[in-house]
């Protein structure tokens, strides 16, 4: 999730309505649940959810580009060491000429 993207910032809004929906829900002792009106708890449920979900996705998009930037490296090293192991045995070759 880029949060420099408008879609990103639409699943904060449905994270936020989604909380602020929940909010409006009280558990009765039956198993059940009442819909009532506390819209403080309603705000702070959806701004929890809407919270959550924004960082959540930035944490994700920031450990992967992370764990790209580790890969990339480690390929590069390997690669190189191909090459550098390429090239002696090349040079070994060419040192071994037969007579």
């Amino acid at each position: 999730m880029d949060l420099k993207k408008r879609s990103s910032w639409f699943y904060g809004v449905y994270g936020f309505i989604s909380g602020f929906l929940i909010g409006f829900l009280r558990s009765d002792r039956a198993g059940g649940y009442q819909l009532i009106m506390n819209l403080p708890a309603s705000f702070q449920a959806g701004t929890l959810f809407a919270f959550v979900i924004l960082f959540g996705g930035a944490t994700n998009r920031w450990s992967r580009r992370r764990a790209e930037k580790y890969l990339e490296r480690t390929e590069r090293r390997v690669e190189e060491q191909y090459d550098n192991l390429a090239e002696s045995l090349f040079n070994d070759r060419k040192s071994h000429k037969p007579k």
